[in-house]
């Protein structure tokens, strides 16, 4: 396994401060979320044709991979005009991907709309990354997050199992499935045949609502532990990436403690018994 951190624990931050950052705590990759401020990274400077390439150089220079672009694109609006937007949107972040060589964009499922039912949402979520994973460029999957509610790991896998398509694979945001009652080693025996990426954070819960607060490894309720064993058991490979939510929760620790502390957890096998390791928007 590879460690890597979202740009979303330093949302503030450009490029160099996240290379900077990311060689010195010892990290492999970078997942971009959020950039200067921004969750717009189609608009970003340094994402724009012509500037793009350098971009991507200056990664590979770092010794560093985008190892993925991640959209806020979501595919259960019950529109037809919206679905299709959010597709147009999705194919864009994937053509960025892919001039950055990044192998993956994540999207989310996403919610039941009021009046609708799980059924009829999860078929319109169906068709929707149906198209989208037709019209991903070379070198480029969908990676679709088990997220909102479709957050256990079984919902989300049983949507990639529906659509049947090569470029459709899962992230698993382990957190999200523990905070939505499913067992860590359901989920990860749910996603397993379609994992191509993991979201990593502890957290606990907030009040009696369904977000959890993002909290430093050992001191939330995500058996992070557990997490890693079940990744070694199936023999992942891939990123596992600190999703850190700063964006969304500004009051919570910065990232130059968070992201060293990350990494002296997975260091120490996330502590054993002592130290374990949520849910939120990424």
């Amino acid at each position: 396994m590879k460690l890597a951190f979202s740009t979303l624990g330093c949302p503030q931050w450009g490029p160099e401060e996240v290379a900077a950052a990311a060689r010195a705590y010892g990290y492999q990759g970078v997942e971009l979320r959020a950039l200067e401020g921004s969750l717009d990274l189609l608009g970003h400077p340094c994402l724009q044709p012509g500037m793009v390439e350098r971009t991507r150089s200056f990664f590979q220079e770092q010794g560093l991979s985008i190892c993925s672009v991640d959209t806020s694109c979501a595919f259960h609006a019950v529109d037809q005009a919206e679905r299709r937007g959010n597709v147009e949107t999705a194919v864009r972040y994937a053509e960025l991907a892919a001039a950055l060589g990044a192998p993956l964009i994540r999207v989310f499922p996403n919610e039941v709309p009021e009046g609708a039912t799980r059924i009829k949402t999860r078929d319109r979520i169906v068709d929707a990354l149906r198209e989208l994973a037709g019209r991903m460029p070379a070198g480029v999957r969908v990676g679709l997050e088990t997220h909102g509610d479709f957050a256990a790991g079984r919902a989300t896998a049983d949507i990639v199992r529906r659509v049947g398509h090569p470029r459709l694979a899962v992230v698993w945001d382990a957190a999200n499935s523990f905070a939505a009652g499913e067992a860590i080693a359901a989920a990860a025996q749910a996603v397993a045949p379609f994992l191509a990426h993991v979201h990593l954070r502890d957290a606990a819960p907030r009040g009696a609502g369904r977000h959890w607060l993002p909290r430093l490894v050992g001191r939330g309720q995500i058996p992070l532990a557990e997490v890693i064993g079940a990744l070694r058991e199936m023999n992942y490979e891939g990123y596992v990436s600190f999703e850190w939510e700063k964006y969304w929760h500004p009051e919570i620790e910065d990232p130059e403690v968070a992201l060293p502390d990350f990494v002296a957890a997975m260091r120490n096998d996330c502590g054993g018994g002592e130290r374990q390791t949520m849910k939120g928007r990424g």
